[in-house]
């Protein structure tokens, strides 16, 4: 009895501290964009190219137009739990801050805004499995750079990939109708992060 009681208590704090719905509004979390952050996803960090892909319907962008980004597998048959996308300013392969916001133009319920005030990173709202997750960004400020959707991808609590699925660059149509040459840089280990647990 008390082996079963302890094994329920195990499984409930896992669920509890894997983030099912999401990555937390935590700063370190939105700029680390690492599940390491939580302790419970030691071990899961791949190196390896992700079988996720991000598509995006348009080779340039217009200010206050939305652009469609669809998360996905390589193949139907790659699913995944988690994610956390950003919209960051592409410079070659370091990535800048955050750009535009990421708007929801249907009621799909699979995602949500990681931290409602700023708009601009979004993360998954339930912990099932997903063939793709689609949603909609705008720049409704300036057209000055060249964006790059960035997304870290969660297979299971214990494989994932950060900051490695990556969309091609896309340029202000204003300034350039498409991106020319792009090649994914390589998949490397991200820096170090200071794991940390949601409930004591």
């Amino acid at each position: 009895m008390m082996v079963q009681l302890l094994a329920i208590i195990v499984t409930l704090s896992t669920v509890v501290y894997s983030w099912p719905d999401g990555a937390p509004c935590k700063r370190a979390v939105v700029e680390s964009m690492n599940p390491l952050q939580a302790e419970e996803h030691a071990g899961g960090l791949q190196l390896t190219d992700p079988p996720y892909r991000i598509d995006v319907d348009s080779k340039c962008y217009w200010r206050n137009q939305a652009v469609t980004l669809t998360l996905r597998g390589n193949t139907t048959k790659e699913h995944f739990k988690g994610f956390v996308i950003q919209p960051l300013i592409y410079k070659g392969f370091k990535q800048g801050k955050r750009s535009g916001k990421l708007v929801r133009l249907d009621d799909n319920g699979s995602w949500r805004q990681q931290c409602f005030r700023y708009q601009d990173s979004v993360t998954n709202a339930h912990d099932e499995d997903k063939n793709e997750v689609r949603l909609w960004w705008k720049n409704d400020k300036d057209d000055d750079y060249i964006v790059q959707f960035v997304a870290t991808v969660v297979k299971s609590q214990y494989v994932f990939w950060v900051k490695s699925v990556l969309s091609p660059p896309l340029p202000p149509c204003r300034l350039q109708r498409k991106f020319e040459g792009y090649v994914p840089p390589p998949v490397t280990a991200p820096p170090q992060t200071i794991p940390f647990k949601l409930v004591n």
